[in-house]
């Protein structure tokens, strides 16, 4: 089965900066497309909330470092689709604030 990828505008926010600095990520990020599509329960779910939203790697061309220090995804996992919330770069941050994902949440109208 296949489902649908969504951006919200928090995630467009984040992914555009970032593209100033890594010129590649557009590369990288069609393949993340990919994979989510067919196999969107392939990321970590983060504990908290309720198995909907995920945190999965994705590989960074520029850094040459592979999935492990490239970027990391948040997404939110309903029915059939998959919305992306936010994106970060693992070598900035090691984790994602709670805050944060309530506050990319904030754009689809969801409560978790």
């Amino acid at each position: 089965m296949s489902y649908e990828v969504m951006v919200v505008e928090y995630f467009r926010r984040r992914l555009k900066k970032l593209s100033k600095k890594y010129k590649r990520i557009g590369e990288d990020y069609k393949s993340l497309i990919e994979t989510l599509e067919n196999n969107p329960s392939e990321g970590d779910a983060i504990p908290g909330f309720g198995n909907k939203i995920y945190k999965i790697r994705m590989r960074s061309s520029n850094m040459k470092r592979g999935k492990r220090g490239g970027f990391r995804v948040i997404y939110y996992l309903s029915d059939h689709i998959v919305y992306l919330l936010t994106i970060y770069t693992k070598a900035k941050r090691e984790e994602i604030s709670v805050k944060e994902i309530k506050e990319a949440l904030r754009g689809l109208e969801i409560t978790l």
